[in-house]
C-alpha cells in the first residue's frame, strides 16, 4: 500500500538551511525558519529575541498616522474634550485600556472619556445610539478596534460637529469615510511589518507616534505592552514582523504582574503570564465572557487599568463568574446543535442551517465554530 503522506512529502523540494543556522539553533528549527523566510542572521535574531529586534517607525503608516497624530496634538494643545470608542472583545477592551491611559498623561482632569457598545442592543462598530450619547461632550472621536466601515455613522458625528480618527484592522470601505484619518494596516502591503497588527496594536502604534511627536519620553509605553500582547494573542493574529515583538515585549511585562486586574485574573485561571497560552486559555475568555453573558464590558476597562485591588478582586469574580456561565451555556447548546444535526443527512448537506429563538446570541459563534471543526462544513448559521 502506497503511504500517500510519506510520498507527498517525499515530493517537496529539500530545505537546506545554511549551517551557521543550524549551529545555532539545531537542524529542525533552522529548516522551520528558512522555509518561513528568516535566513539572514540579523533576521534570525529578531526572531528569536526581541531586544534584537529594529522597531518600525510608527509614521510608517504614511500620511493617515500624520493626520491623526497632527488633530490629536491640536486638542491635547487647545484644551478639547476626547473621547474612545471601543469594542466589547479582547482586543477591543485592551485597545480602550491602552488609549485610556495612554491618553490620559496628555488629557488630565476629565478631558477624556471613554464608550463601548452593549454587544446585545448595539452590536459591533460606531452606532447612532452612543454618537447621541456623546453629542456635546466631545470635540474629537478616536476609535480603536472598530470604525472602519461605519460611514453612515462617521458621517453622523462630522455632522454633529465632532472629528473621527479611526485606528482598526478591520476590512476596509470602498470609499474613505468622512474622517480626521483612518490608520489601518490593510492599506499597507502583505509584507509590511505592520500588515498584521491588531486593534491593540494599532492603538499602541498611534501612541508612539504621539508621544514622538510631542518630544515625550516613550518610557510609559513599556507599561502598556502587557495589554498590548493580551489583545495581539486574543484576536489569533499571524505573529510576525512587529506582532511578534509586541508580543514577546509584551509577555515579558506580563511576567512581572505588575497590574492588580491581570495579576488576579491569571491566578483566577492558575497561570504563569509567562506564555502566549495563558492569554488564550485563560485571560482572553473570561473578558470575552463577560460580553457574551451581560453585554456590558465598560468595567473591563477598570479591572485591566485600576490600581485599586479590592475593586479589581471584585471585577475578577465578575468575570470567572460569567465565564463559568458561558461554559454552561455554551455546553447546553452545543448538545442541542447536536441533536438538530442528527436529523440531516450529512452525505447530501453542503452547508448546515440551524436555528433557535432560544439560542443566547452571545454563545452562537463559539458553537458555530465547533461545529465547523466537527462536522467539516464550511458555513454553519
Amino acid at each position: 500500500m502506497i503511504n500517500n503522506s510519506e510520498t507527498r512529502w517525499q515530493m517537496l523540494p529539500p530545505v537546506l538551511p545554511d549551517a551557521w543556522l543550524v549551529t545555532r539553533i539545531g537542524q529542525f528549527a533552522a529548516q522551520l525558519l528558512w522555509q518561513r523566510g528568516i535566513r539572514t542572521p540579523v533576521a534570525v535574531a529578531a526572531w528569536l529575541d526581541p531586544r534584537d529586534y529594529a522597531e518600525t517607525s510608527p509614521f510608517a503608516f504614511g500620511v493617515e498616522m500624520e493626520w491623526a497624530v497632527g488633530r490629536m496634538v491640536r486638542a491635547i494643545a487647545s484644551g478639547e474634550t476626547v473621547a474612545i470608542w471601543g469594542d466589547f472583545d479582547a482586543d477591543g477592551i485592551t485597545s480602550t485600556a491602552v488609549l485610556w491611559e495612554g491618553l490620559g498623561r496628555f488629557l488630565p482632569g476629565g478631558r477624556l472619556l471613554y464608550y463601548i457598545p452593549d454587544r446585545f442592543r448595539e452590536s459591533h462598530g460606531i452606532s447612532r445610539q452612543g454618537l447621541e450619547t456623546l453629542r456635546g461632550r466631545c470635540s474629537l472621536l478616536i476609535t480603536c478596534d472598530t470604525g472602519s466601515t461605519s460611514g453612515a455613522e462617521l458621517a453622523m458625528a462630522a455632522a454633529m460637529g465632532i472629528e473621527v480618527i479611526v485606528t482598526d484592522h478591520h476590512t476596509l470601505p470602498m470609499e474613505r469615510p468622512p474622517v480626521v484619518a483612518i490608520i489601518n494596516p490593510r492599506s499597507l502591503p502583505g509584507d509590511h511589518p505592520f500588515a498584521s497588527l491588531s486593534g491593540v496594536a494599532v492603538a499602541y502604534t498611534f501612541l508612539r507616534a504621539l508621544t514622538e511627536a510631542l518630544q515625550e519620553s516613550p518610557e510609559p509605553l513599556a507599561e502598556l505592552l502587557d495589554l498590548v500582547a493580551v489583545g495581539l494573542v486574543a484576536d489569533l493574529v499571524q505573529l510576525v514582523g512587529e506582532t511578534r515583538y509586541l508580543a514577546q515585549r509584551g509577555l515579558e511585562v506580563l511576567r512581572n504582574k505588575r497590574r492588580p486586574g491581570l495579576r488576579l485574573l491569571l491566578d483566577s485561571c492558575r497561570k504563569t503570564g509567562d506564555r502566549a497560552t495563558d492569554i488564550g486559555f485563560g485571560i482572553a475568555p473570561r473578558l470575552n465572557a463577560i460580553s457574551r453573558i451581560w453585554g456590558d464590558v465598560r468595567q473591563c476597562v477598570t479591572l485591566l487599568t485600576s490600581w485599586d485591588e479590592a475593586e479589581c478582586r471584585q471585577l475578577v469574580d465578575a468575570a470567572e463568574q460569567a465565564n463559568q456561565l458561558r461554559k454552561e451555556l455554551q455546553g447546553e447548546l452545543w448538545q442541542e446543535v447536536q441533536r438538530q444535526i442528527e436529523g440531516l443527512d450529512l452525505t447530501t448537506t453542503g452547508v448546515l442551517v440551524l436555528a433557535s429563538a432560544q439560542w443566547p446570541a452571545g454563545i452562537l459563534g463559539i458553537v458555530a465554530g465547533q461545529a465547523v471543526q466537527t462536522y467539516g462544513r464550511r458555513h454553519f448559521c
